[in-house]
């Protein structure tokens, strides 16, 4: 989970030297003459932190390959809340859904931090992929990946209630006390904004959630460290029906 605090798309996407797809998932097993033919076929960008790569208006088909730094896949919910699905890392891909299909976008995309990214054209993508059996099978890997994601992210944000989502996610943040037994902590606690996005919900909810769990002893907060001081009581109430 990335500290932005804001995922107001406020900057900006320039044009940036030819870089190298070779440390891609993609293009692990292939020939270093077809990644080479590949990267001629890419536009080479920069986006600052916050820049909106597309939306679901965007009728282009490219496929992105992300050389440095991350990006955001979201959705809005009928209320307008923003749904965060997945943060992507470098190495890895997206937009390639549109290409297979010539559907519009799925989603929104955003930088999270600069990043750097290399695009083809959907149609130049496909042919690649016909043409590389290798390149076909890790593609399908990826998809079979993004549909389990997806469906856990579904699952979960129509199972649980607001506050069941705040506090799942705040587990999922936790990790062990080194200075603790059988206790658990978040050594930077990111936003209330953060956190809503991935939840589903809004930042009042998550700050009248982080609260009640101060509230009731189950969690404690010394500067920006959340200490979980009983972890199964947390775990029960997101699983109480």
């Amino acid at each position: 989970m990335s500290d932005v605090e804001d995922t107001a798309q406020t900057g900006s996407i320039s044009p940036t030297a030819a870089g190298s797809l070779g440390t891609n998932f993609l293009l692990e097993n292939v020939d270093t003459d077809v990644i080479e033919a590949l990267e001629a076929l890419c536009h080479w960008e920069v986006a600052s932190e916050g820049a909106q790569i597309f939306d679901r208006t965007d009728t282009r088909t490219d496929v992105y390959f992300i050389i440095s730094g991350s990006v955001r896949v979201l959705d809005h919910s009928k209320s307008g809340q923003e749904v965060a699905f997945s943060d992507i890392p470098a190495g890895e891909v997206f937009g390639e859904l549109s290409a297979i299909d010539n559907a519009a976008r799925s989603a929104t995309v955003y930088a999270l931090e600069e990043t750097v990214l290399a695009h083809v054209s959907g149609d130049a993508f496909v042919e690649f992929l016909s043409r590389y059996p290798a390149m076909s099978l890790l593609m399908m890997t990826h998809f079979v990946k993004t549909i389990r994601t997806l469906n856990s992210r579904v699952v979960g944000l129509s199972s649980m209630t607001n506050v069941q989502r705040v506090y799942s996610e705040i587990l999922n943040m936790a990790e062990p006390d080194p200075q603790a037994a059988g206790h658990w902590m978040i050594p930077k606690m990111p936003q209330h904004m953060e956190i809503a996005v991935w939840a589903g919900t809004t930042p009042d909810t998550v700050a009248r959630s982080i609260g009640q769990l101060l509230k009731v002893e189950i969690a404690k907060r010394r500067n920006k460290t959340l200490y979980i001081m009983d972890r199964q009581r947390l775990k029960d109430l997101i699983q109480a029906s």
